[in-house]
């Protein structure tokens, strides 16, 4: 195993690819204090209303690697209330906090993904975590802070920027099935105190656990990617501007849409046709962005342009054939913002223009289509600061416009849609004391109006509304040195819901009624002791359809992809040895019972898992990790649907072991 770690290492600089921009933990630096609770990715000042009078975490870099989280998906992990599973594959995540579900439209969540304040593309939202400096999650509708409106909040990944200080690793890592990673990054000054880079690249294979009898191939319900980032920054220290320009590239290659019986937990093989094809997806993508900043002392402006190009290719077995359909997307946003900054103001507040545009087109074996959207905003938030009070208000107004084309050799469709929305949050804040603070907050979402990407051919162009909720909201937060517990209870109305229904692969939106979700949620950190801390959470969720739902036999069901509850606890603990330090973990995450679909026919029970790891830092530069993911290897369902009188599911990989080795260079 020494061998092939090291091996894997080599390969790494080979092939040059890895992550992070920070420079490898030091022991000085491996400390288990918490991160503030208040989320400085707000856009504007920390004392503003919309980051004091709101539910959020932020959680560092040092956390996100302690605990084994390296994309998107594995967010769940350290973010409480935030959970995401493939819907099929990658390429379509199910992802819900408080009670809103992205299950009902795969194409439009209602959760936003940012990375350094730029929206993803819905189809690439499960990505690895490249160059990260933080992540930051905010519950509850963000409209009046951010370009692109999110119902059930926001998650911002931060990236490291390069500066004056060489920073720079490798790692590499071995797994079981044969899984592996290596990892590179370099950043530091291309000219002295004014022109600055980073280069960050990765390759990992994580192969899955199924097998498919038809084809007799092994591994599937896995995926391998190659990423590569690469940044400059022009900041001269001695002027208030700053300019930054990233370019990323991502191939990934899976197996994931790996479906078996329903009923058999512990199965290992695909229930396919004779003749069945293994599953397989293609994605690339390319990301640019180019942004910049002036700093006018009590003010803040920024503007940032990004683009986006994305292209997959996806083939699954879907009883006695394969599924076929091939999607391009082109997404470009601008925006422009001004916020103020600084302590002991009376007021503050952010203003904001944004554009976005996306073109999407889709090829299946029955029906070519297209769908162009465009959204203008301009957006507002202001906070008044009145002695122990803090009033915040937003408003923002929307226009969004969008058109289709689609059809066959014998018949096509076209439509074209536009819409304005005007949406509004407000929220009051009271200190108690230094330490605590309560807050009330009421904030408004949406999700445009526009055309589905996956109609029928020979049906008419019928664009659905917009959908749009209100969340009513009260929480308490309190902070000392050694401790901090945050909760909230909360209401959310939708009304006008984009449902996503139909059979494996052919789905349609359409709107069809509303949608309720109650629930309290809660969660604590403390450094119980020097060097250890504990975390822990929990939620309650109640989110049922309305009766007013006219989809299928809906009404009154329990909203799919929502669990009844959720928990977590965690300890972290550092511990000084002749040898090095070690840094022991464990954490324990449930998941309460949910539905994969609005019938509520097809059910997952409630599950926990366990995870632990041992890091071991053997001196300044390097530190092995050694882990164990789902311990106890309990399996579980993560997808489930039904065709006719069958039903399918995809299931966990059940235990996971590895081994990584990181080596810092500076």
């Amino acid at each position: 195993m020494k061998k092939k770690l090291i091996f894997l290492c080599i390969l790494g600089l080979l092939y040059n690819e890895e992550l992070l921009a920070d420079p490898i933990t030091k022991q000085s630096d491996q400390k288990t204090d918490f991160d503030t609770i208040i989320v400085t990715a707000s856009k504007q000042s920390n004392k503003a209303a919309s980051s004091l009078n709101v539910s959020s975490n932020t959680i560092s870099q040092a956390k996100l690697e302690a605990a084994g989280v390296d994309n998107t998906k594995k967010l769940s992990l350290v973010l409480p209330g935030l959970n995401i599973q493939n819907s099929g594959n990658l390429l379509f995540p199910a992802i819900s906090l408080r009670g809103i579900s992205s299950a009902q439209d795969l194409y439009s969540p209602a959760i936003t993904f940012y990375v350094d304040g730029v929206p993803q593309l819905s189809t690439n939202l499960v990505q690895s975590l490249i160059d990260v400096d933080h992540v930051s999650m905010m519950k509850g509708p963000q409209a009046t802070l951010y370009g692109r409106s999110a119902q059930g909040g926001i998650v911002n990944i931060s990236t490291a920027k390069p500066n004056n200080l060489f920073r720079g690793y490798i790692d590499g890592g071995g797994a079981s099935r044969k899984g592996y990673h290596s990892r590179v990054n370099l950043s530091g000054p291309l000219v002295e105190d004014v022109f600055y880079g980073s280069i960050t690249l990765l390759r990992q294979s994580q192969p899955g656990a199924f097998n498919n009898p038809s084809t007799g191939s092994h591994r599937l319900g896995g995926s391998d990617e190659n990423t590569g980032n690469i940044k400059f920054r022009l900041a001269p220290i001695t002027a208030p501007w700053e300019v930054n320009f990233s370019a990323t590239e991502d191939r990934t290659h899976s197996t994931q849409d790996t479906y078996l019986d329903y009923k058999k937990t512990h199965s290992r093989k695909l229930l396919t046709s004779a003749g069945s094809l293994d599953p397989r997806m293609h994605r690339r993508t390319h990301s640019q962005t180019l942004n910049g900043s002036y700093d006018f002392g009590d003010w803040l402006l920024t503007a940032s342009s990004a683009w986006q190009q994305l292209k997959y290719e996806r083939r699954f077995p879907y009883g006695p054939y394969s599924a076929q359909s091939s999607e391009h997307w082109d997404q470009n946003t601008q925006e422009i913002r001004a916020a103020t900054q600084g302590d002991d103001r009376l007021w503050d507040g952010v203003f904001g223009l944004y554009r976005l545009d996306i073109d999407e087109s889709r090829k299946t074996s029955t029906t070519d289509s297209s769908v162009t959207s465009q959204s203008l905003a301009t957006y507002m938030d202001g906070t008044l600061h009145v002695s122990q009070f803090d009033l915040g208000a937003g408003l923002r107004a929307s226009h969004d416009k969008a058109k289709t084309h689609y059809g066959n050799n014998s018949a096509w469709s076209a439509g074209d849609n536009s819409d304005n929305q005007v949406l509004g949050q407000f929220s009051v804040g009271y200190r108690l004391t230094p330490d605590w603070r309560i807050y009330t907050r009421v904030a408004q979402g949406y999700k445009a109006a526009g055309f589905t990407i996956t109609p029928q051919a020979g049906t008419r162009a019928e664009p659905f509304s917009a959908e749009k909720s209100i969340n009513y909201e009260i929480g308490s937060r309190y902070e000392i040195d050694d401790f901090q517990l945050q909760s909230a209870v909360y209401y959310t109305h939708t009304k006008n819901m984009q449902l996503y229904s139909g059979p494996m692969g052919f789905q349609t939106l359409k709107n069809a009624g509303s949608a309720n979700a109650v629930g309290i949620e809660s969660d604590a950190k403390w450094l119980f002791t020097p060097g250890w801390a504990a975390t822990l959470n929990g939620n309650l969720t109640h989110s049922k359809f309305a009766s007013n739902v006219t989809a299928d036999d809906y009404a009154n069901n329990r909203v799919p992809f929502i669990p009844k509850y959720g928990a977590g606890f965690s300890v972290d603990g550092l511990v000084a040895t002749s040898m090095g330090a070690l840094m022991p973990r464990i954490a324990v995450n449930m998941t309460g019972p949910l539905y994969f679909d609005g019938s509520n026919q097809l059910r997952q029970g409630s599950y926990s898992t366990t995870d632990i790891s041992l890091g071991w830092q053997t001196n300044e530069r390097i530190t092995v990790t050694g882990y164990i993911n789902n311990i106890f290897d309990k399996r579980y369902r993560t997808y489930a649907y039904a065709r006719g009188n069958n039903a399918f599911a995809q299931f966990n990989e059940g235990l996971t072991a590895g081994v990584n080795i990181k080596v810092d260079f500076f």
